[in-house]
């Protein structure tokens, strides 16, 4: 009986200590710093337009603001949004093309743009094509930007996409299939176009002459950010502050590159030259321009019903 109680009493403290470290702030918890409060996932591509994020990472910027977020690269800035989709992650990096896509299939908010360029996605033709009218083989990434920058290509020029044909491969085939001859060109965010100058290529354009200047989207789970709004806010602030770095000081931007990705420093700085790295809410003219891109989308099948850009970016966060 005696060992009996002793067990007994020995279960009432540890559930008593359990119930006092439950109730505890943060900061009670042994005078320590204050624990994360949310575990975040947090989803980007592997080119160099997502240096914020790797330079929150790699610094602890996120970890200094209180947040728990651990950055997944995926090979397509679509990956971090197919984890939201399928419950495995919280936020993401990509472009407002790829989100307004993947919005038609589940619940994805935009919360603020963080990177802009006319210059930084590229159309590159292989040896031998002069014009855009040379090339009859496109590589394609479908449902992504790529593929919505080809369409204006097209339209620019006057060519219908029926006079063409359509190469689908991911992004870092690209180089490789231009090589070759398997596509006559394709319009890339970087460093795909520069892999393809190396391999013989040459650019002919960028987006901005054809009109469109690319947008990075803070994409997060519709239902985590109506439960985690402040973390969410943070996230972006955060962004944020790792964006000031880089625009007070570019060559920031190649290092943390280089170790998250192993494109070089130097090469990933001038890829980055006319990126515009500001954390911004969405404007107007920002959401006529995501309209059209899901317009585009809705007549080119690429989905069923297009996006609402006015309900799918949350103004106000940024």
């Amino acid at each position: 009986m005696r060992a009996l109680r002793a067990a007994v009493a020995a279960l009432l403290v540890t559930a008593a200590v359990a119930a006092c470290a439950e109730n505890q702030s943060p900061t009670e918890s042994g005078g320590g710093e204050a624990a994360p409060s949310v575990a975040v996932n947090f989803g980007v591509g592997v080119d160099p337009a997502y240096a914020p994020i790797y330079l929150a990472d790699q610094e602890k910027l996120f970890q200094a603001n209180g947040l728990n977020v651990t950055v997944t690269q995926f090979q397509e800035g679509t990956g971090g949004l197919d984890a939201i989709l399928a419950k495995q992650g919280q936020i993401t990096a990509s472009t407002e093309s790829s989100l307004l896509n993947r919005a038609t299939r589940g619940d994805i908010k935009g919360l603020a743009v963080f990177s802009q360029s006319p210059s930084f996605i590229k159309l590159v033709a292989r040896s031998g094509i002069a014009d855009v009218a040379g090339i009859k083989k496109y590589g394609v990434v479908p449902g992504t930007v790529n593929e919505y920058a080809t369409n204006k290509v097209l339209a620019a020029r006057g060519i219908s996409r029926e006079s063409v044909e359509f190469v689908n491969a991911s992004p870092a085939e690209m180089p490789a299939l231009l090589q070759r001859g398997d596509v006559d060109g394709y319009i890339m965010w970087e460093p795909w176009p520069s892999r393809g100058v190396a391999n013989g290529g040459k650019v002919l354009l960028t987006s901005g002459d054809i009109g469109y200047v690319y947008n990075l989207v803070i994409g997060v789970d519709g239902a985590w950010y109506e439960a985690n709004k402040e973390a969410a806010k943070k996230v972006v602030q955060t962004i944020g502050q790792a964006c000031e770095q880089l625009t007070s000081d570019p060559a920031k931007a190649g290092t943390v590159t280089e170790k998250a990705i192993k494109v070089p420093a130097a090469e990933a700085q001038k890829l980055l030259e006319g990126v515009q790295c500001q954390v911004r809410d969405f404007t107007d003219e920002d959401l006529k321009r995501y309209g059209e891109i899901a317009q585009f989308q809705q007549d080119s099948k690429i989905v069923a019903q297009k996006a609402d850009p006015a309900a799918v970016m949350v103004k106000g966060v940024a």
